[in-house]
């Protein structure tokens, strides 16, 4: 399995963002155990063939070229407007959008790997766009997930867990955006999402 899908992958029968079959279609068409083909699965993910979302599916990953977009320059095309949208994101979210923000938060904080703590910020930030019920913004915000996701979040392979202390740094941060937002303080959640994002610009700049 591993050998055909890798094969399938690199050679464009499964073309880049397309969808894989699920696990228990795969399992029948090989004729292996699931968890068989959830391993394959894992192997072709940590390899960067794939990217696997729960409850939306195994998806193949978009190939990095060269003009794949920069931290730095995501970091500053969102300082252009997501200062903005506590206006529309005080007046529009629900409790069902805080409880997200919460539940990212907290992933924030318990995450194992770079990815999932990278995952679970940019979720944060999504459940913020989602919140301003504005289309194009959320598509925005799409995007710049999947640039981040392309390069497979700036440390490709085997990663450590984040340090202790950058997962706490990153969640108390969040966490004055989101209690301001909850708090429908909209002066406090700019200037905190602002402050958030000249940080992080401010320390991608610097190494």
């Amino acid at each position: 399995m591993y050998r055909e899908l890798k094969s399938e992958i690199m050679n464009g029968v499964y073309s880049a963002g397309s969808r894989l079959p699920t696990e228990r279609a795969l399992a029948e068409h090989f004729g292996i155990a699931r968890n068989s083909v959830r391993k394959t699965l894992n192997l072709l993910a940590e390899e960067g063939l794939i990217i696997r979302h729960v409850g939306r599916g195994t998806f193949v990953r978009s190939r990095v070229g060269t003009d794949e977009f920069t931290l730095s320059e995501l970091l500053e095309a969102r300082l252009l407007f997501e200062p903005g949208l506590p206006d529309l994101v005080v007046e529009r979210v629900t409790p069902e959008l805080i409880a997200e923000m919460e539940d990212s938060l907290e992933r924030v904080r318990t995450a194992e790997s770079w990815e999932q703590f990278k995952e679970a910020k940019y979720a944060v930030h999504m459940a913020i766009a989602r919140s301003s019920r504005n289309r194009f913004i959320i598509s925005i915000f799409e995007q710049i997930v999947e640039s981040r996701r392309r390069a497979a979040w700036g440390r490709p392979g085997h990663q450590p867990a984040p340090v202790l202390v950058v997962r706490e740094a990153a969640y108390r941060d969040n966490m004055v955006i989101v209690d301001a937002l909850r708090c429908g303080d909209t002066d406090k959640a700019r200037e905190a999402i602002r402050d958030y994002l000249l940080r992080t610009l401010s320390n991608v700049s610097s190494n």
